[in-house]
């Protein structure tokens, strides 16, 4: 089975989670940051993963751009979908969720899910560590359970 997991991420968080999924998935695993890198053509993929940061309520105009450009093809393979969100409310992480990616695509997707977030104010450009000091107190903090990771992946391959 070959999978490619495409993400966009901000401060890291989605990278991490994305090297953890990597070394969990069985088979050839490509990963792809769509913020440095073009991803390649997905026919030679059985498994598509999308993953992206929430920041100021939704995921990277990348992510976006590349799951509305891709949907036919996105709709051919199986499909995970993930975000790193750090709202507090769990209904709004999953209402960011469902509104990153395009309906049709959530609706296809085998899985997708919330893995969690992380806050390091000493990567972040002033005017988020601002913002982040203003809404989260300047609290850092990381959550980005393993177990989460390991059960997104076990459904996926099921």
């Amino acid at each position: 089975m070959k999978t490619i997991l495409i993400y966009t991420t901000k401060y890291g968080s989605v990278e991490k989670v994305a090297t953890m999924m990597k070394s969990t998935l069985d088979g050839d695993v490509t990963l792809v940051n769509l913020m440095k890198q073009n991803a390649p053509n997905l026919d030679a993929y059985d498994t598509v993963i999308l993953g992206g940061s929430i920041y100021m309520g939704s995921i990277q105009k990348k992510m976006l751009e590349y799951g509305a450009t891709h949907l036919p093809t996105l709709l051919k393979k199986r499909i995970g979908l993930f975000i790193c969100a750090a709202s507090p409310e769990n209904d709004t992480k999953f209402k960011q969720l469902e509104s990153a990616f395009p309906a049709e695509l959530y609706a296809h997707a085998t899985v997708k899910d919330v893995l969690g977030s992380e806050v390091i104010s000493a990567r972040m450009g002033f005017v988020d560590r601002l913002i982040t000091k203003v809404v989260m107190g300047g609290k850092n903090y990381s959550d980005l359970p393993p177990e989460k990771i390991q059960k997104f992946v076990a459904s996926l391959s099921a």
